[in-house]
């Protein structure tokens, strides 16, 4: 069966390199696909001066910068239409494969259970954290609702600059890294993170998009695992593969300034939870 990756590649070539050599140390032979988000900073061109002759690796340049879930499904398209792939990982450019077994054992694992999504331990190389499965409350209808007024509010306080002072200094953070239990075992019907998916060739053979259209970032998980549960498809983790992730390093080479960061989080939170709630509004009607 034909294994494909998809990187979504911005401003970072460093971690873009590294995540590409991890794949290559991979037991089982693959298919590499580099999605640049129109990253204008020269990385995309040091990424192809080192992989540009290489046959198992394409490079695919978007004009303008899409967003997480439609830069993705870029690569996640052409995997699937242009080279027919069995199975499509979806990985952050920031993570790097630990166990070099992963494609034999992803396989395995869908012969044996025949799932649509799969994500293996996922650690946070910031905070120790053990990222799969993930475990957060998925909010209903009326508090994402109740969530868009809110981040909208938060836009324009930030935009009027009163945002440090209705905020105050609030308490100081915990500095000790954080750590977490992870299953020991394959588990089903779970929401898994972002930075590594594996989709299946029942779900491909259904699906034309890998996450669903309309977010720029954010809450593509939540989005994602509603919309398979109302397919009724079957998500899966699996302890028995390891990769870590640095996280948020395309985001961070773009946003220096604290106030444009928030800004550009809080306009984004809004427009992913209107998609998030049009999903809920579907899978109860």
């Amino acid at each position: 069966m034909q294994f494909c990756f998809v990187i979504l590649h911005y401003r970072t070539s460093v971690d873009t390199i590294e995540c590409v050599e991890s794949i290559k140390r991979l037991e089982d032979k693959s298919y590499i696909i580099i999605v640049d988000n129109a990253s204008e900073n020269g990385s995309i061109e040091e990424v192809e001066k080192k992989y540009g002759g290489d046959s198992d690796i394409i490079i695919i340049k978007n004009k303008k910068n899409l967003g997480f879930a439609a830069g993705n499904n870029v690569g996640y398209q052409y995997a699937k239409n242009k080279l027919k792939a069995d199975f499509i990982a979806v990985i952050n450019n920031d993570t790097i494969i630990e166990s070099t077994n992963l494609i034999s054992h992803l396989t395995e694992v869908y012969n044996k259970y025949q799932y649509h999504l799969i994500g293996p331990d996922i650690v946070s190389v910031a905070q120790n954290y053990h990222q799969n499965p993930k475990t957060d409350t998925v909010p209903d209808l009326k508090t994402s609702k109740r969530e868009i007024w809110r981040y909208r509010a938060l836009y324009l306080v930030s935009k009027l600059h009163i945002y440090d002072i209705l905020k105050g200094k609030g308490p100081a953070k915990d500095k000790h890294k954080i750590t977490n239990d992870v299953p020991h075992e394959i588990v089903n019907n779970a929401m898994l993170h972002g930075s590594f998916v594996v989709f299946s060739p029942l779900f491909i053979k259904n699906e034309d998009y890998c996450f669903r259209p309309g977010t720029f970032l954010y809450v593509e998980e939540a989005i994602l695992y509603k919309y398979c549960v109302g397919k009724n498809y079957k998500m899966m983790f699996t302890p028995y593969v390891k990769v870590f992730h640095k996280e948020d390093s395309s985001t961070n080479s773009l946003f220096s300034a604290t106030k444009q960061k928030r800004e550009f989080v809080f306009k984004n939170m809004i427009k992913s939870l209107k998609v998030y709630c049009k999903i809920l509004k579907e899978n109860r009607d």
